[in-house]
């Protein structure tokens, strides 16, 4: 872990536990100069999270992943974190998906653009924190 470079905006921890989307995301986020910390599960992020010595001020995570789900995450990542945002994405587009989102959450469904994804993340950053 390593902290900020200068010139960079805010913190986000990506959690997904497919590689192929992290990358998509990763780069998305780094190009519109994101510091962007990734997780390719729950329990990961949750060590990650404890380790980082700065804020997080976002985390983005997909909804049903092995162990840990995204609402988990979210719940333990929000006392440990002051500020959080989050970000639920999910490949299931039905309404089901949306049984694991907390009221009033924000939602992205896959497969988004990358203007899809850096506009969802500019609106929640600019909205109120989960804790």
């Amino acid at each position: 872990m390593t902290a900020p470079e200068p010139g960079l905006k805010e913190t986000i921890l990506l959690v997904d536990d497919e590689q192929s989307v992290r990358a998509i995301v990763l780069k998305i986020l780094r190009r519109a100069h994101y510091n962007v910390l990734e997780a390719e599960n729950g329990e990961a992020a949750l060590r990650i999270a404890e380790a980082h010595p700065g804020k997080i001020d976002l985390v983005i995570t997909d909804m049903f992943m092995p162990g840990l789900r995204g609402r988990e995450v979210v719940e333990r990542l929000a006392p440990m974190r002051p500020g959080l945002r989050a970000l639920f994405i999910s490949g299931y587009a039905d309404q089901d998906a949306r049984t694991g989102v907390p009221n009033g959450a924000n939602f992205l469904n896959k497969p988004f653009s990358g203007q899809e994804l850096a506009s969802a993340v500019e609106k929640v950053l600019k909205g109120p924190a989960i804790s």
